[in-house]
């Protein structure tokens, strides 16, 4: 699937609207200059590892059978000079033994996104100009 940022002049706002074809969504950027109720490209981030972990879980817990009432995922960052650390906290609401809590820890760092973070990543780029 790809992803398809754009951004005009002619809209007078910095915001960037980005969509895959099927859904649409936005980013812009951090305040002031940006609009703070629109997520950052920071933002973008670290809720694409914090919903993964969330529906990773949620998928999992239901397959075993365990009592998963809620999960709540917080992801922060900090940044510094060539590096990015995501600060993952993972809350579970259930009835829940310590060896199930071992289990959904060791799923939750094995969630897609996790992966696809923990990874040698590459980018390619080209450039147009029309």
């Amino acid at each position: 699937m790809t992803i398809a940022a754009k951004w005009q002049a002619s809209s007078g706002s910095s915001v960037c609207q980005l969509g895959n074809g099927n859904a649409q969504w936005q980013a812009d950027l951090d305040a002031p200059m940006g609009n703070p109720a629109i997520p950052n490209p920071h933002d973008l981030l670290d809720s694409a590892l914090a919903a993964c972990t969330a529906l990773t879980l949620q998928i999992y817990a239901k397959r075993k059978g365990y009592d998963l009432q809620e999960v709540l995922v917080n992801v922060s960052h900090e940044e510094t000079s060539g590096s990015y650390k995501m600060i993952r906290h993972v809350e579970v609401r259930g009835d829940f033994t310590v060896a199930v809590q071992d289990d959904l820890l060791r799923v939750a760092n094995k969630c897609p996104v996790h992966k696809s973070l923990s990874a040698q990543i590459t980018i390619d780029t080209t450039l147009n100009a029309a």
